[in-house]
């Protein structure tokens, strides 16, 4: 469904034979006044020549085409009659009169024997469009460009969930946050500084809280200060988080503008009971000050894009071409899984354009219930101790712990490891993942330009960093890439001369991402021990002779995803090193390979084993695995292991011609 939007084209009209294509048009009648003239004509003994008609933009027509000018007049269209004589008068005509230079006034109609000209102003108007809505007909064109401006019908957009219980979607727009009288109430005036969840206030006065014991206008009323010529004090509010887009202070019940004086100064307005302010956003605004009274202050934070209006009830709409961020918040134990509109997508937040005239549409956030671990911590004689049930736990779930030794327990601690500052990895005795703190004093990624060294130690990934040049290994790494955040490597990641270890981990939601893009190397390459534990990598290689991973010793993951490409001529996805190992504990595993003589893994004599998780290999050019590959269940899996030769057909039956293999499908 569209109507007509802001959308502009021009559409040239080019005038060739005016008398035929104006001789049963109405044109209007409008008088032409001293101001409209140019200065030239200012003197009673200056006559008005074609020529200066024509830099108005008047076209002189026939007499003949002037005679033809019947019915209504059409509105924006002027009709002048002049004649070249240099008398003070206007010659009189048909149903005419005399009008002077003197009175600045041109007198026009259609007169025998005149010279004719004609005009438009610019002007607006609406087309109707016909039963279907595709056709809108321009009639009596007036004589100059015009444009067309095309409005299309505002795009419906609907916030949604996959259960309200779990969390919330929104675009993410202004939000606001509220002080009131609860917020202060207790402040001491001996205090300069006040902070309340991210916004702080500070003062070069001692703010204070007006404490009556009846119940006047004053009651906790907070002193708050504004600009006042003589007086030099400040007050400061500053925010940790989202950036103030506005301000607002509502003043108490009895407030005028003589109780106290308030003077504005910029971006600040003042209507009735409230004072505004309106700027650019910023983490600070400090204000010269004196006191008034003010009752509740609202912080506005963020910014909703131009042509963007949030409807309240779970929907927007966009009436124009607009960028808006869109959020999901799970609730506690819950977490984001994905977008439903693309799966792929597991950072809660994104962005989308959308266009007025598009079709209403949905973005619906999924999530799912946390499922947590109990652990004992290090040290803890697990023979003697057991948590039940102590994996993949429901939050509310009652747990019980029983201790089987003989020493004398004097307690037992419980203490809630903080998600945000933890990460997952394999625990082997347990096997699962196991919440772990992250390390002080590890090494915050960074934005590159060109390549980079890391030495040996623990580095952290938070937001999208990308770096566009080759990450070398000159010790152990280990990689943390927290939920939502995106390391982006345009080249490629090199273990090094002494092909060292680099093992990568994600958080509890696993929503961290590595992607490696390389058009001249291979993706990943070089390392003795690769290991992903619950983070998705994705590893693609374009070289001509390229492959995803290339000369992994050993290579395990434990949770996760792992996607190797190889989209050049020639390429495996996964190449081990020879005599490497490849096990597969948990996660999803995708290896893609690409023309003769390459694979979805190729190996020498090395062993592929699954545990867990899923496998998916792939050459439709050749094999999904090369000959050398042993490909086997490891203990614990009751999953299948697959073969194809077209993707539609699947077999148990073992064949090393297939070119699609899957596990645990």
């Amino acid at each position: 469904m569209q109507n007509i939007k802001k959308y502009f084209m021009t559409l040239a009209l080019l005038l060739t034979a005016v008398t035929g294509a104006w001789a049963q048009t109405a044109f209007g009648v409008k008088e032409i006044t001293a101001d409209m003239l140019p200065a030239s004509w200012s003197t009673d003994n200056s006559p008005v020549t074609a020529d200066d008609l024509a830099k108005l933009g008047f076209m002189e027509v026939t007499k003949d085409a002037a005679k033809t000018w019947t019915g209504a007049p059409q509105e924006g269209i002027v009709r002048l009659i002049y004649t070249l004589c240099e008398s003070v008068n206007w010659d009189k005509g048909q149903g005419g009169s005399e009008s002077t230079y003197s009175s600045r006034k041109i007198f026009y109609s259609c007169l025998d024997g005149q010279r004719i000209f004609i005009t438009t102003e610019l002007t607006e108007w609406s087309l109707t469009p016909d039963a279907d809505k595709k056709v809108w007909t321009l009639t009596n064109m007036p004589a100059n460009d015009i444009e067309l401006q095309v409005e299309y019908e505002p795009t419906k957009v609907t916030m949604a969930v996959n259960d309200k219980t779990m969390g919330t979607a929104e675009v993410a727009g202004e939000s606001k946050v509220e002080w009131t009288t609860d917020t202060w109430k207790g402040w001491t005036s001996d205090t300069k500084e006040y902070t309340v969840d991210d916004i702080t206030m500070t003062s070069t006065q001692n703010a204070s809280i007006q404490e009556f014991t009846d119940e006047g206008d004053y009651l906790h009323s907070l002193s708050f200060f504004v600009k006042q010529p003589y007086d030099n004090s400040t007050v400061t509010f500053s925010t940790t988080g989202d950036p103030f887009s506005r301000i607002e202070f509502t003043m108490i019940k009895d407030y005028s503008q003589y109780n106290p004086n308030i003077i504005p100064n910029d971006n600040w307005t003042f209507e009735g009971k409230s004072a505004v302010w309106e700027g650019e956003a910023t983490k600070s605004l400090t204000l010269q000050s004196c006191s008034t009274k003010v009752s509740k202050i609202t912080f506005f934070k963020g910014a909703t894009p131009d042509g963007v209006t949030i409807n309240g009830d779970g929907t927007f709409t966009v009436a124009k071409t607009a960028t808006v961020t869109l959020k999901a918040t799970p609730a506690e134990g819950y977490k984001f899984l994905y977008w439903e509109d693309d799966q792929t997508n597991t950072n809660p937040v994104r962005e989308v354009t959308i266009e007025s005239g598009m079709a209403d549409m949905t973005y619906k956030a999924v999530f799912a219930e946390i499922l947590y671990n109990v652990t004992f911590v290090e040290g803890t004689n697990l023979n003697e101790w057991t948590a039940t049930p102590n994996t993949e736990v429901k939050k509310d779930t009652k747990v019980d712990v029983k201790y089987t030794g003989t020493k004398k327990v004097l307690g037992v601690n419980v203490a809630k490891v903080d998600l945000s500052k933890a990460y997952l990895k394999w625990d082997a005795d347990q096997k699962k993942l196991v919440a772990t703190e992250i390390p002080a004093g590890a090494t915050t990624v960074q934005n590159a330009d060109a390549g980079v060294t890391w030495a040996a130690g623990t580095y952290v990934v938070e937001g999208n960093v990308e770096i566009n040049g080759k990450i070398t290994l000159n010790g152990n790494v280990d990689l943390i890439i927290k939920d939502g955040a995106k390391l982006t490597v345009n080249n490629y990641i090199y273990g090094g001369t002494s092909k060292y270890n680099l093992s990568i981990y994600g958080q509890a939601n696993q929503t961290g991402q590595l992607v490696v893009n390389c058009s001249d190397e291979n993706a990943i390459m070089s390392i003795t021990t690769l290991e992903v534990h619950s983070c998705k990598v994705k590893a693609t290689s374009s070289k001509y002779i390229g492959c995803g991973f290339l000369s992994i010793v050993t290579f395990n993951v434990y949770g996760g995803s792992v996607d190797a490409e190889s989209t050049g001529t020639l390429g495996s996805g996964i190449s081990l090193a020879s005599d490497g190992s490849m096990n597969i504990y948990g996660g999803d595993v995708k290896a893609v390979g690409k023309g003769a003589g390459c694979y979805g893994i190729a190996v020498n004599v090395s062993p592929v084993t699954v545990y867990g998780g899923k496998l998916w290999a792939e050459n439709a050019d050749d094999k999904a695995l090369s000959s050398d590959v042993t490909l086997t269940k490891g203990a614990g899996f009751s999953g299948k292991i697959e073969y194809s030769s077209d993707k539609s057909t699947w077999s148990e039956t073992k064949d090393t011609e297939a070119k699609y293999v899957r596990a645990g499908y």
